[in-house]
């Protein structure tokens, strides 16, 4: 049950840490979405129940720290989770690259949908290259801090410990037994 949690508490300490630094970025530098990267750990580790669930609860606990709509981040990052095990189940490849690529195509879909139901909601004022622009240095802001929280989560390198038979664990059962 503690390895199991153990992303979880690494990821509200993330959360704690990058709330904390806020104010000593410069303005125009975005904060990194922490919450983000351990939702995508989540995704390539845990099933639907625990996973999404976790996930909506950081995205949660991500909404009120931050002030802003109560439950915007929790269904992004609960979206987000749902993206990446599905990808996750169809094309996972155990390459760092290939975690750190989920990170930004996670993070293209969790800004998209945030801009879309605040621009629906009519509560972005700003113009759309600023808003555009602002959108591509977040990921890039989160893409490239994503190594350091993929390699601070202790259990995101735990691949060996699964053994060879999880690796053909995916697909119809007729394909599992002549290993197609």
């Amino acid at each position: 049950m503690f390895k199991t949690l153990m992303p979880f508490v690494g990821g509200i300490l993330w959360v704690f840490l990058a709330t904390t630094l806020d104010g000593f970025l410069p303005a125009h530098v975005p904060i990194p979405d922490v919450v983000l990267i351990v939702v995508i750990i989540f995704g390539f580790q845990y099933d639907f129940p625990l996973g999404g669930g976790l996930s909506f609860v950081l995205g949660l606990v991500q909404d009120i720290l931050s002030g802003g709509v109560i439950g915007l981040n929790a269904l992004s990052k609960t979206v987000v989770f749902s993206l990446t095990r599905v990808l996750a189940k169809r094309f996972y490849a155990p390459h760092w690259a290939s975690k750190i690529a989920m990170v930004f195509v996670g993070g293209l879909v969790d800004g998209l949908l945030v801009t879309v139901i605040l621009l629906i909601g009519g509560m972005i004022h700003i113009p759309g290259a600023v808003l555009a622009r602002r959108l591509l240095l977040q990921i890039l802001c989160t893409g490239i801090l994503s190594p350091l929280v993929l390699v601070t989560i202790p259990t995101v390198s735990d691949i060996a410990e699964r053994g060879r038979e999880d690796w053909f664990s995916h697909g119809p059962q007729k394909a599992k037994t002549r290993r197609i």
